[in-house]
C-alpha cells in the first residue's frame, strides 16, 4: 500500500509539470513500472443523480471525490468528451489480486457508506490495465481491458471501440461514412484499428449505428481524435434510449487517452 500512495504522491508532481508542456502526447511516465502493475478506471454505470464516488482499491481510497458535472472519471487521465483531465496518467497497484470499490462516502471521513460497485481481479507486474464499469446498479458490470501500448507509425492514430451502451445489443462504428468497427456486442470490444491523422480534413465526426443500420443513433466531432501516434480507447456509453442532454444516463462517444 506505501507502494500506492508514493505513486499517486508522484502523479500529483507529474500533473503539475505537464500542465506546462503543449502540444505534446503526455504519458504516465511518473510511475517506475519495474515491479508494479498499472490501472485506470471508468465508471460508466450511469445514474439518473450521478452520485458524487470515490475509488478505493484493496480498502483504500485512492481518488478524489468523482461524479457530478464536472468531475467523473477516467482516474486517474481523461480523454476527450469525458470530463477527465488531459493526461493517459495510470495509478501503480501491486501485481496479483486486487480489489477495486466504487463508494460513496460518508461526509468527512473514509468511511464507506454506500458501495455503487465492486470488481477483484488479477493485474500482472509492468503491464497496463483499463477497469470499465458499466450498466446500473442492479446490474453493473466491470470489464477488465489489458491495453496494448504499441504505437502506430508515424502519420496515424490507434483505436479500439468498446461498446458499453446496455441497450444497444450490437454496434457498429463510423467515421463519416466509413465503418471502422462492425457488429461490436455489448460489452465487446472490436480489434484495433488505424487511421491517418489526414481523415481529419475529410470528416471529424464520429458515429455510433445499431449493427448493420444506416442512421446514425449518436456521434461525437472533434478534430483532436486525431493525433499523430496517439492511442486511444472509444467507448459508447449511457443509454441508447436517453437523448436528453440534461439527463446523465445520455449515451455518449468518448475518447479515452492510453497513450
Amino acid at each position: 500500500m506505501k507502494k500506492l500512495l508514493y505513486s499517486i504522491s508522484l502523479f500529483t508532481v507529474a500533473l503539475t509539470v505537464l500542465s506546462c508542456e503543449k502540444n505534446e502526447i503526455r504519458n504516465s511516465e511518473y510511475i517506475d513500472a519495474g515491479g508494479q502493475a498499472q490501472l485506470k478506471v471508468m465508471f460508466y454505470s450511469v445514474y439518473r443523480n450521478n452520485p458524487l464516488n470515490q475509488i478505493s482499491i484493496n480498502g483504500a481510497r485512492v481518488s478524489n471525490t468523482l461524479g457530478g458535472a464536472t468531475n467523473p472519471t477516467p482516474f486517474p487521465g481523461g480523454g476527450l468528451n469525458t470530463g477527465g483531465a488531459s493526461t493517459a496518467d495510470y495509478l501503480g497497484v501491486t501485481p496479483g489480486s486486487n480489489k477495486v470499490d466504487i463508494i460513496i462516502p460518508k461526509r468527512g471521513t473514509n468511511v464507506d457508506s454506500v458501495s455503487l460497485a465492486t470488481f477483484t481481479g488479477n493485474m500482472d507486474a509492468n503491464k497496463k490495465y483499463s477497469l470499465f464499469y458499466t450498466d446500473t446498479a442492479a446490474n453493473t458490470t466491470a470489464i477488465l481491458v489489458q491495453d496494448t501500448l504499441a504505437q502506430p507509425d508515424s502519420g496515424f492514430s490507434k483505436y479500439i471501440f468498446m461498446n458499453l451502451t446496455p441497450d444497444l445489443p450490437s454496434a457498429d462504428l463510423y467515421i463519416g461514412t466509413v465503418k471502422v468497427a462492425s457488429a461490436v456486442p455489448y460489452k465487446g470490444i472490436s480489434a484495433p484499428f488505424t487511421l491517418p491523422i489526414s481523415t481529419a480534413t475529410t470528416s471529424t465526426t464520429w458515429a455510433v449505428r445499431a449493427a448493420g443500420g444506416t442512421a446514425n443513433l449518436f456521434t461525437y466531432a472533434n478534430a483532436s481524435t486525431f493525433a499523430n501516434r496517439r492511442t486511444f480507447t472509444i467507448a459508447s456509453r449511457g443509454y441508447n434510449s436517453v437523448t436528453a442532454t440534461t439527463d446523465y444516463r445520455n449515451r455518449k462517444i468518448s475518447f479515452i487517452f492510453t497513450r
